[in-house]
């Protein structure tokens, strides 16, 4: 995978995290992120990788983290299903979005089902158990913070798939501001859930779309690179557990998905 950021790793904050921002307006973010995975296929790019590892573990269960809208877990449930595989989904976020969470519910018939109290990724109830997903989220978290997700499914003896869709690179921190302010103006109607202060603070007062633009650019800035990520799990794999990464290209776009994978043996569940 190719390894070479040439920007600093910065902490800085992103809109749709802090506890001050308005949950209607962090839902728009969530769901404008959800829709633009849609509509570049980013789930068809990651499904055999989901797959593998759920073929690898024997899970019946996803346990997706930091869901947000939903991500593209909803897209990736569906074509399991159509493919013959019965696996129930639970959405769990620190800031549940319940009502998009309910929609996927009955988008799916209860396949995928939303946990209505907040989960911490670094901390999962042990009753949670299934192959842990973790879909454009890694980055918002600190390296101890992320330590701890890798930590706690390594004690857990619990399957975990990470993946980001944002890069360390000058090119993609300089241009994700920009597509991703006109993506928030031009994907607001295929929306779900649309509130009247969404379209208000999308095109009469632009905030949503300066927000969106700048923790898109954020991400990029915030988000690890796969030497920075062994380094994050030195010391949490053994015979009984094990990693493996990758990067794929997400066809007609110049997008990379990155993906790191926790991987317990069989003698170890």
């Amino acid at each position: 995978m190719k390894d070479a950021p040439i920007l600093p790793r910065l902490r800085l904050f992103e809109f749709h995290e802090c506890a001050w921002f308005p949950e209607s307006l962090r839902n728009a973010i969530t769901e404008v992120l959800r829709v633009m995975c849609f509509h570049l296929h980013v789930h068809e790019v990651i499904l055999p990788v989901v797959e593998d590892a759920l073929d690898r573990n024997g899970a019946r269960q996803i346990i997706d983290l930091c869901s947000g809208a939903g991500g593209p877990i909803l897209p990736i449930q569906q074509q399991l299903a159509r493919s013959g595989r019965k696996i129930e989904v639970l959405l769990t976020d620190k800031f549940p979005n319940r009502r998009a969470f309910r929609r996927c519910e009955e988008l799916t018939g209860g396949s995928v089902r939303g946990h209505p109290e907040p989960v911490a990724a670094e901390s999962v109830p042990a009753q949670l158990a299934g192959l842990r997903t973790l879909f454009n989220a890694f980055h918002h978290f600190s390296p101890a913070a992320a330590r701890s997700i890798l930590e706690d499914a390594y004690r857990s003896r619990q399957p975990l798939a990470i993946f980001e869709i944002t890069e360390r690179t000058l090119l993609n921190t300089l241009l994700n501001f920009p597509l991703s302010f006109v993506a928030m103006l031009t994907l607001l109607p295929l929306m779900q859930n649309r509130r009247w202060e969404w379209w208000l603070f999308t095109y009469a007062i632009p905030i949503l779309p300066v927000a969106f633009g700048w923790d898109a650019a954020v991400s990029c800035l915030r988000s690890y690179s796969e030497s920075e990520f062994n380094e994050l799990k030195a010391g949490l794999e053994d015979s009984s557990y094990s990693w493996t990464s990758g990067r794929l290209l997400v066809p007609r776009s110049t997008i990379h998905v990155k993906y790191f994978i926790g991987n317990p043996s069989a003698t170890s569940e």
